[in-house]
């Protein structure tokens, strides 16, 4: 009885294992797609990845179970410090959400810079 046991709880873990391994992998692929896909909507609106200092790609399963957007990416250019433009990944669209910093913006200059942004001018050489 307490081998049957014993197998039992052995083959639970390993099936747990399997399931938090294939998770984790899916995860790491989606966010080498979403990344190829951010640079893509960049381009798009007139901004190449010299411009970029960094994106950072957030995920969670929590945010998904609650109708949260499953994916964060926030987007920071090279003349644009502290400035972080917002997106989410969802039906296989990068979307813009808006634009954060640290402190925060008022909303004007908050409105200024998602304009900008969107037409384009952001960077304006």
């Amino acid at each position: 009885m307490v081998v049957k046991k014993k197998k039992a709880f052995i083959i639970s873990a390993a099936l747990l294992a399997a399931i938090a391994l294939a998770l984790s992998l899916n995860v790491f692929v989606r966010q080498k797609f979403i990344m190829a896909s951010t640079y893509t909507e960049l381009e798009y609106r007139g901004y190449t990845a010299q411009d970029v200092s960094e994106i950072k790609i957030e995920h969670s399963y929590l945010n998904r179970i609650l109708s949260y957007n499953e994916w964060i990416i926030s987007v920071e250019f090279k003349k644009e410090p502290g400035i972080l433009f917002q997106f989410t990944y969802r039906d296989d669209d990068i979307i813009f959400e808006g634009v954060s910093s640290e402190p925060l913006l008022d909303k004007e200059e908050i409105l200024d810079y998602s304009e900008k942004f969107k037409n384009g001018t952001l960077l304006g050489e």
